[in-house]
């Protein structure tokens, strides 16, 4: 579904903030800061998960705490029956976990920085507990857990539910709408049919499609997206490299712009932020194959760090195998619009320290507000 009728259906505007007047220090288009609703610890559920280790490492938070409240939220959502939100199967063992999780973090056994911290799996990855797993039109119960969900809990991650695919069925965005109206900090989506990249995107989010893998991670940030990466490749919590922009090669994908035709003024904004902060654009860059392998070679032979173009559904297929990452940019028509990174195959932390460098020269990401009628049900 391209963009224009992803508008034009209403979809997007069912799943989008408004935007605010106030402009960021460079005067692009941002989107607004949310209303918080009532509750004390509304904040901490949008603040992110550094923020809510850092209150769990003083003491002062608890995963049980934590994960109460994104209970209490998704039910509040989920309860009105809107078919604008994405229904969500809860964990009948999420508190538990996190009461686990509190008692290794008062041991001082700390797995690493998604210990206790909640996230919603998309509902076709298996899962060894009470929550069903749908397949193909086919539900039934995992005997054992998925590879990735295996390290997730390894990480110390607490599965509070998954998201409901057949809902969301038409456009494909349970998970990214669940991030977006704060239904969780973390998810785990899936970009086998088109249902991660484009709608993370659409959402104003982070999200990564590793190298020939379909399930990767949505965030609020690229930090918490790489942490939850590493998480899923088994890592160990490493911190983000911050290697920065400066002398960096990039290609622009001309071909790809015109088909998001509202985000290009926005694209040449990021294009703009990109030169400012040292990197040499190659524009146009040409692409004679569309194949994974000419692809790299191509960037291989001219010395290219990444591709770059806006995230639309043409993006994502054009090199199906290869490390995708997406980051806010802006907006344009009252749509968050997302900025594509395409690397080299295994050369995600090369891409997740571009996109970081990016992110951080704009800080377009904004705290989406809810519709009125949301935060009243909160309350």
């Amino acid at each position: 579904m391209q963009r224009s009728q992803f508008v034009r259906n209403g979809t997007a505007r069912s799943v989008t903030p408004a935007l605010s007047a106030s402009p960021t220090r460079t005067s692009r288009p941002v989107l607004g800061r949310a209303t918080a609703p009532a509750s004390p610890m509304a904040h901490l559920l949008d603040a992110g998960v550094l923020p809510q280790q850092q209150m769990m490492q003083a003491g002062k938070l608890s995963s049980h705490a934590l994960t109460s409240q994104y209970l209490v939220r998704i039910r509040s959502l989920c309860s009105m029956g809107a078919r604008q939100y994405p229904g969500i199967e809860i964990n009948p063992d999420a508190l538990k976990i996190a009461l686990e999780m509190d008692r290794e973090r008062s041991l001082h056994k700390v797995r690493g920085p998604l210990h206790g911290i909640p996230l919603v799996l998309r509902d076709d990855i298996a899962t060894a507990d009470r929550m069903k797993t749908r397949v193909q039109g086919v539900t039934l119960y995992a005997s054992c857990d998925a590879f990735i969900v295996a390290r997730l809990r390894a990480a110390g991650a607490v599965i509070i539910g998954k998201s409901n695919l057949r809902q969301w069925a038409a456009v494909s965005v349970p998970q990214a709408t669940a991030s977006w109206a704060g239904l969780t900090i973390l998810a785990v989506g899936s970009e086998a049919d088109g249902s991660m990249l484009a709608p993370a995107s659409a959402c104003g989010l982070v999200a990564i499609k590793p190298t020939g893998l379909t399930n990767g991670p949505i965030a609020s940030s690229v930090r918490e997206a790489a942490w939850l990466f590493d998480a899923m490749a088994g890592g160990t919590g490493a911190p983000l490299p911050a290697m920065g922009l400066q002398s960096c090669r990039i290609g622009v994908v001309r071909s790809l712009f015109g088909s998001c035709a509202d985000s290009d003024a926005v694209m040449e904004q990021a294009l703009l932020v990109l030169r400012e902060q040292g990197v040499e654009l190659i524009d146009p860059l040409v692409l004679h194959h569309a194949s994974d392998g000419g692809i790299e070679q191509l960037l291989q032979a001219q010395g290219l760090a990444a591709l770059v173009a806006p995230t639309c559904d043409d993006t994502p297929r054009l090199q199906p195998g290869l490390p995708h990452i997406t980051v806010p940019a802006g907006a344009a028509a009252g749509l968050p619009v997302g900025l594509s990174f395409i690397g080299a195959a295994h050369a995600e932390a090369r891409l997740l320290a571009i996109a970081y460098a990016y992110e951080q020269a704009t800080l377009h990401r904004r705290t989406p507000a809810l519709p009125s009628s949301i935060t009243v049900a909160l309350r």
